[in-house]
């Protein structure tokens, strides 16, 4: 049976996507929080709005990366996985569970304060409004996740024209307050001092406002129904991030330099809190606060009925992928929609809904920082790991720019935490909420996972080396033509680091047939790994798998044997759009938690001889990984080792012989420094050579290899074994 690829109809364009990132990022912050941050950092508030929208730009541009890169549903989550680990991956999907719900209770506030100074200001009721406050927040809560229950979303159509209104009510605002601040004569006195806190007014304001700017990761949530998303991406969330923090500086420049009393405007601000745009709009604009009013009412809902259905979902998708019971996964018959899911994450926003407004807010932004700081560490670690992924988009200079966003957020968060008033309870939420979901995880998580690798991949065949030794190397085999070859080329390695061989072979069997259908094929596989071990001339085992893909079940196999070393065939490029070396070998170089090697071999040898290798280097830690192969392989077949860089002119030899003398402290080898083409001048010196080993990193490197103008033009011109090296790249 063929298995037809669904996927999304790409029918969003730029406009579309700016517009659901402007939606994202104007609301509440904005509405509730722009005078309770004057307050912090007096008109210094425009300052820490800026600074918010560059880090945010490059915490957005990362993820920009990251979808490019890694474009699979799911998101943050999958980034972290495959660049950390399961672990990783689900304490992010927990933590952004608490994230989302908690950013919906800080609409919920904002919602009770703007519709209870509604009821009591406006329509005259004699009620504590704390109280109002309160109950409306529950009761609106209730209601959308009672309508979230049902399985009525807002529409598309209706949320685009729920942000122009929001946007429009906001410039007219600010365009009447700026109006009144320049007609004012001494206008110029409201800004003075600048930062009346310091620095430290201006990093809690930041930090009390960063949410305000998490919009951007529901522009690449929508990736795959983006028209030209590798471009349209990267620019609306550039453009939406800087739409919102223009509208956020010039709404606060209304307020401070348009409101008149007796002590400054930002201190006035802060007294007023959560109500200071509504309970100052009346001097800046006709009709000014039932407008603020209607504007943030409208904003909440829409706000908080997108967060409840997003936060459900995230803790539906943790358990079905079995980090979590199975009742958050259940479906209801009759509205189809995960109902426990909605029911704990509605409990989770009407609790939080209760603390007070600079507690919600606090304890969403130190979320968020956290979820922001693993998908930055996520794009460094896999630019090590994985320079071969296609990349769309990359953030500039990332190097400097995500360490020094990351060190930004991190700043923030602590001033956050001690400056505000619940900083420190807050901190202690959080930090429960995480020991929460590492016990979890490793009391429940770890062994659900467990179980369900044993039902996903059955072991048929299983046979321990005679003698157990620390170095590991693992030999996936599959063509008996080149079987053979692979454990030849294993045992050079191993004899070097009196290491073991495990002999694989994989019996795919195809979708949706169970695993534990009876396959003929289990019986081929069995022989062809027991006469392998039977001729292996150092310790070697073995084992047979049955999986629906073999890709995760060497993943699998790898992680179970704790492999140090896996060597993989390589017949030579594949032209399909969506793989680089391959469908099956593209996953396992992603996730394989080891060093590997692929290898296209030499034709017509039973076993190729390798008495010269030739070793094309830029440097890096896959070209370490070549130089190390190298070295085992020239030890045991007494070979001699050329290295090769070919520059474009006698100006790269400088680099050349940098990347020569980090090499020399591994191997002794001969050098060669080149000019031209380095195709033509690699597949030349090539043929003189037994093993080419291609671990080279830099850029003219990548770039040859992802266009197959360097490994696969090479493998084109050459009949010599061609091999490439990837280091696995350990950071915890």
């Amino acid at each position: 049976m063929n298995r037809v690829e669904v996927s999304l109809s790409r029918d969003l364009s730029f406009f579309d996507i700016t517009m659901i990132g402007v939606a994202g990022m104007i609301g509440a912050g904005i509405f509730a929080l722009t005078g309770i941050a004057s307050g912090i950092a007096g008109p210094a508030i425009l300052l820490a709005f800026f600074l918010n929208g560059i880090i945010a730009t490059f915490i957005g541009m990362s993820y920009a990366e990251l979808g490019s890169a890694i474009p699979q549903a799911g998101g943050g989550y999958v980034w972290i996985k495959e660049a950390i680990n399961n672990f990783a991956g689900f304490m992010f999907g927990w933590i952004d569970w608490a994230a989302h719900t908690i950013a919906c209770a800080l609409y919920a506030v904002t919602f009770g304060a703007f519709f209870s100074e509604f009821v009591v200001r406006f329509l005259g009721f004699n009620f504590p409004q704390d109280l109002v406050s309160k109950i409306s927040s529950l009761a609106v809560v209730s209601l959308l996740a009672f309508i979230n229950y049902r399985g009525v979303k807002e529409s598309g159509k209706l949320g685009g024209i729920v942000t122009m209104l929001k946007v429009l009510i906001l410039i007219v605002f600010a365009s009447f307050g700026i109006y009144k601040t320049f007609t004012s004569p001494h206008w110029i006195s409201s800004y003075k001092p600048f930062m009346p806190t310091g620095a430290v007014g201006i990093l809690a304001a930041m930090g009390l406002t960063f949410i305000a700017f998490e919009g951007f990761e529901i522009i690449v949530q929508s990736g795959e129904e983006v028209k030209k998303p590798e471009k349209n991406i990267p620019r609306a969330i550039i453009v939406s991030l800087w739409i919102a923090v223009s509208i956020y500086i010039l709404v606060a420049f209304s307020l401070l330099g348009s409101v008149k009393t007796n002590v400054p405007s930002w201190v006035y601000l802060g007294k007023l809190g959560e109500f200071s745009l509504i309970r100052v709009a009346n001097q800046i604009m006709p009709f000014g606060a039932i407008v603020i009013i209607a504007g943030g009412l409208i904003s909440t809902l829409s706000a908080m009925n997108a967060t409840i259905y997003s936060s459900s979902r995230v803790v539906f998708a943790l358990s079905r992928s079995g980090y979590l019971s199975e009742i958050f996964s259940k479906i209801n018959e009759k509205t189809k929609t995960p109902h426990m899911a909605i029911l704990f994450s509605y409990i989770i926003i009407a609790s939080a809904s209760l603390a007070p407004i600079k507690a919600v807010a606090s304890a969403a932004d130190i979320m968020f920082i956290i979820l922001f700081t693993l998908v930055s560490i996520s794009v460094i670690i896999l630019r090590l790991r994985r320079p071969d992924l296609r990349r769309t988009f990359r953030v500039p200079l990332a190097q400097i720019t995500i360490p020094l966003a990351t060190l930004s957020m991190l700043i923030i968060s602590y001033f956050l935490i001690t400056v505000i008033k619940q900083g420190l309870v807050v901190l202690e939420a959080t930090i429960l909420w995480i020991i929460l979901g590492v016990m979890i995880y490793y009391t429940y998580s770890e062994k659900k996972l467990e179980k369900k690798l044993e039902e996903e991949f059955v072991t048929v065949y299983s046979e321990a080396p005679v003698e157990k030794k620390q170095f590991r190397i693992l030999v996936p085999v599959a063509n008996p033509v080149i079987a053979m070859k692979l454990l030849s080329f294993a045992e050079k390695i191993a004899k070097q680091r009196d290491g073991e061989i495990i002999v694989m072979n994989t019996v795919r069997i195809p979708y949706p047939t169970p695993i534990s259908a009876e396959v003929a094929d289990i019986n081929v596989a069995k022989s062809m790994v027991s006469e392998l071990i039977s001729t292996a001339s150092v310790p070697c085992g073995g084992v047979v798998k049955v999986s629906h893909s073999v890709a995760e079940a060497i993943i699998n196999v790898v992680d179970e044997y704790k492999a140090d070393l896996l060597i993989m065939g390589w017949r030579g490029r594949t032209f399909r759009r969506d793989a680089v070396l391959g469908s099956t070998i593209d996953p396992v170089l992603l996730k394989a938690r080891c060093d590997a090697i692929v290898v296209r071999f030499q034709a017509g040898k039973a076993v190729p001889r390798f008495k010269r290798i030739l070793i094309p280097t830029a440097g890096g830690p896959h070209a370490m990984l070549a130089y190390e192969i190298a070295k085992d392989i020239a030890e045991v077949e007494k070979a001699k080792i050329r290295l090769i860089y070919v520059g474009k002119s006698e100006k790269d030899f400088e680099t050349a012989q940098k990347a020569f003398n980090e090499a020399l402290k591994i191997i002794e080898a001969e050098t060669k420094f080149a000019i031209g083409n380095p195709v033509e001048m690699i597949s030349k010196e090539a043929e003189n050579h037994d093993l080419v080993l291609i671990g080279a990193t830099s850029k003219p490197f990548l770039q040859n290899f992802l266009l197959g103008l360097f490994p696969e033009k090479i493998v084109n011109r050459t009949t010599k074994t061609v091999a490439m090296t990837r280091k696995w790249v350990k950071f915890f």
